[in-house]
């Protein structure tokens, strides 16, 4: 038996928040992965490395919001579901 139409989308909904997660979490990834290969020094060094963990902190924040949100949809899609 295929589930409602109500939860599949809620369903969906979830897993491209949490796709969107992951994608968020990761796009600190290659900048700071190349910051850290370069060889370099100066005034904006330690400027620039702080920027970068800062930004790493702030996707962080937001890919968990978003992984939230994901599981709050699940929860109500499992609700949904179960009243039927």
């Amino acid at each position: 038996m295929s589930s409602p139409p109500e939860v599949q989308e809620l369903e969906n909904r979830a897993a491209k928040l949490r796709e969107l997660a992951g994608d968020v979490e990761k796009l600190v990834d290659n900048v700071n992965g190349m910051a850290a290969t370069m060889e370099w020094s100066g005034p904006l060094t330690d400027r620039i490395r702080g920027e970068i963990g800062t930004w790493r902190t702030r996707c962080g924040t937001v890919a968990a919001r978003l992984l939230d949100e994901a599981d709050r949809l699940q929860r109500e899609a499992r609700d949904l579901a179960n009243r039927r």
